[in-house]
């Protein structure tokens, strides 16, 4: 690694956001994110947790209120996860492409969801159990 190269630089797959509208009340959406060059686990979960919060500033979706949560997934960038920089996931056939084919280069999920005139936000790290990172749902 070269002394000038960025530690967790966040590459949005604007292209593979994903609606499930199946319930028309409860509406999900996942964004997904290659990182780049990730820095160790305390560093990263800092980063992924700053980086969810300044896109929530400016998410309009949240808003609806058919939005039930919203989900940012975070892989690793590798030689497999870059193919998704420039193209679409593809479940046809055979020769099917996938990034949750890649879960080697999962990192973490940052999970909102609404609940009772709040919302609650957690994170999903590697393999460890959930954080609840902020909790406003009243009870």
């Amino acid at each position: 690694m070269s002394c000038d190269q960025k530690k967790n630089e966040f590459i949005p797959l604007d292209h593979m956001t994903f609606t499930n509208s199946y319930y028309k009340d409860a509406v999900k959406v996942s964004y997904y994110i290659l990182i780049d060059n990730p820095d160790s686990e305390n560093i990263l979960k800092k980063e992924i947790i700053k980086y969810a919060k300044q896109k929530l500033l400016n998410d309009k979706l949240l808003a609806q209120k058919n939005t039930a949560s919203l989900n940012f997934v975070f892989y690793k960038k590798t030689s497999n996860t870059s193919y998704f920089i420039t193209h679409k996931e593809n479940s046809d056939g055979l020769l099917s492409e996938e990034i949750s084919h890649y879960q080697t280069d999962f990192i973490a999920n940052y999970y909102i969801s609404k609940c009772n005139d709040g919302t609650m936000e957690k994170i999903y790290l590697y393999d460890l159990p959930e954080e609840i990172v902020l909790n406003t749902c009243k009870k």
